[in-house]
């Protein structure tokens, strides 16, 4: 079998299996087509099965499918002509698109699934096309293009090679944005890395209490900003982290500042905004120790759909606008 195993915004095409031939059917035995057309007709019926969803797939298989009819005589060794029959019931091709591919091959996850059609016997029965339906139009009609290329013969070696290459971009339908969404994450249990190691060792008990006030804010709603089920546990490395936060000597952030955050995340959709969130990174630098807290909470905002510009989005306690003393005090509370 060959098709497209995704991760993230990103897709890598899996290296098909293949089909092993057999004996010729009874109601092949007498074949006598053409000796490079693995099917007994060059006039092919393509079924579309929706699946549960009602979105029109129709157009753009019938675009994947026009592709191959105008390209047959530069790639393929035969001539196709397809029609297109979505209700049909004994059709040559069938597709399918589903919410999920449970395995392609030896992929478990998969963008799309088709077997490589070399041989008669191979299409003796309805050949069976699985498309992932939650594709943008883009991607689901480039899927399709390469999954049919499959049922044609061709393999990730052969060209069109832009095409059937083993790697592509995948987009998927939209998605609201982080900062449209109630809870950006995927686990409402983030967890929480602190690198101390540029802290004194006196002061690092300071250090973790004032991280502790931070989390705290939000693990109560951060003044009614953040769902209640967000809570944080702490991880003893940052590869298993959402959420770090680290110190150095000089200064963090390209403007001098104390402090600074950066944040990063999944766009699956390629609309240019990230739509979940994966990690937050907090750095600090010459920041007082009774300050830390508010330097950790100001910028572990921005996993939460905060703007820096949008002052107004802030919790009183957080706003840039706060004095040194009130950040030292007990802002939380």
């Amino acid at each position: 079998m060959a098709g497209i195993a995704r991760a993230l915004a990103v897709v890598c095409l899996v290296v098909l299996a293949g089909c092993a031939g057999g004996a010729l059917p009874d109601e092949l035995a007498g074949y006598a087509g053409d000796p490079d057309n693995p099917y007994p007709d060059d006039e092919l019926t393509v079924a579309v099965d929706p699946g549960e969803t009602d979105r029109p797939f129709d157009p753009l298989v019938h675009e994947a499918l026009s592709y191959w009819e105008r390209n047959d005589d530069r790639y393929l060794d035969f001539g196709v002509n397809f029609t297109l029959a979505p209700n049909a019931t004994d059709p040559d091709l069938r597709v399918t698109f589903q919410r999920s591919l449970d395995r392609c091959g030896e992929v478990e996850t998969a963008a799309g699934c088709a077997p490589r059609i070399t041989s008669p016997p191979q299409a003796a029965d309805t050949v069976d096309v699985r498309i992932l339906d939650d594709l943008s139009n883009e991607s689901t009609t480039q899927v399709l293009k390469h999954e049919l290329g499959h049922t044609l013969g061709l393999d990730h070696s052969d060209e069109p090679t832009q095409l059937m290459r083993s790697r592509a971009s995948l987009t998927m339908l939209p998605e609201p944005n982080a900062s449209e969404r109630v809870l950006p994450w995927a686990d409402p249990t983030l967890a929480v890395f602190a690198d101390l190691d540029a802290i004194p060792a006196d002061e690092r008990a300071a250090v973790r209490e004032q991280i502790d006030h931070a989390l705290d804010y939000y693990d109560h709603g951060a003044a009614g900003r953040v769902p209640d089920n967000v809570s944080f546990e702490r991880v003893s490395s940052f590869e298993n982290a959402d959420i770090v936060v680290y110190f150095q000597d000089g200064p963090p952030c390209g403007d001098g500042s104390g402090s600074c955050g950066s944040v990063y995340g999944t766009d699956p959709d390629g609309d240019g905004a990230i739509e979940r969130y994966t990690r937050v990174d907090v750095a600090l630098s010459d920041v007082d120790t009774d300050a830390t807290g508010w330097h950790v909470a100001r910028h572990l905002a921005l996993g939460f759909g905060f703007e820096p510009g949008d002052g107004a989005a802030y919790p009183p306690a957080l706003r840039k606008s706060t004095s040194d003393e009130e950040r030292r005090s007990d802002w939380w509370e």
